[in-house]
């Protein structure tokens, strides 16, 4: 059984953690309209889905990992917003929901309102995923960074998909252009916007290190405490990627 924990921020906004990546649902005041932002997998989808229980729902899917987005198929009728991807992985990774009703193209974006808060969905591109977005909740002042933020966590890192210089780039956008307080992340606890500063220390802190093997390993006490996915995460993997990485930029064999 999945365990999630429910959040309420307000009347109207829940967050829930767990079961998957953490999901975010704002309802009407009257209950009838709702937007979901990604919608777990597997038992935790399906308790997520027990709690949305408008009739217009607005489905908001951050990226295309199926902890984030296996759940769609329990929302045949909503409307789907989504970034461009390879559509093979969008059937795998939503277990053959419907295809998208929008689909953003990098760099653009698109908002929608319900009752007197505006969420903006920004599409990034290339970081984490092949292509990620954010929703900011502009009133709330609350951004829901889908796996480009982790709080406590080494972050997967899927080789070939993974761009960490883009990541680094969307994270100093989201200091600088956004008026957020609460970032929810794609997985562990809510935090502040420091979360997204971090974030940003966890990479750049670490390809600074490289090839200093006594500040690697200060870095790795550092981050002993954080939660780590097997094989796609770890401080091992984030180090192993980012040499990668550094490596193809200087050309280096």
């Amino acid at each position: 059984m999945a365990v999630v924990e429910t959040v309420k921020l307000d009347l109207q906004m829940t967050v829930y953690l767990g079961g998957g990546g953490n999901s975010v649902v704002l309802q009407s005041e009257d209950r009838q309209k709702a937007i979901v932002v990604d919608t777990k997998y597997f038992s935790g989808a399906r308790l997520l889905r027990r709690q949305v229980t408008a009739s217009e729902i607005t489905l908001i899917n951050t990226h295309f990992h199926l902890d984030h987005a296996r759940g769609n198929r329990l929302y045949p009728k909503a409307v789907v917003v989504s970034g461009e991807t390879n559509w093979k992985q969008w059937d795998f990774d939503t277990a053959h929901s419907k295809r998208p009703d929008r689909v953003l193209k990098v760099g653009e974006q698109a908002d929608f309102v319900l009752d007197d808060e505006t969420v903006r969905i920004v599409d990034l591109g290339k970081a984490h995923s092949p292509n990620d977005l954010i929703v900011l909740f502009e009133k709330r002042k609350v951004l829901v960074a889908g796996d480009l933020v982790w709080v406590n966590m080494h972050p997967v890192l899927l080789d070939g998909n993974t761009n960490i210089e883009s990541w680094i780039g969307f994270l100093d956008k989201m200091e600088r252009d956004y008026d957020i307080e609460t970032v929810v992340p794609g997985h562990g606890l809510i935090a502040g916007r420091t979360a997204i500063t971090e974030m940003k220390e966890y990479f750049v802190s670490i390809r600074r290190s490289l090839g200093q093997h006594s500040e690697l390993k200060r870095l790795k006490q550092k981050y002993s405490s954080y939660g780590t996915f097997p094989v796609f995460g770890g401080f091992q993997r984030t180090v192993a990627i980012l040499r990668k990485a550094v490596r193809r930029k200087t050309g280096a064999a």
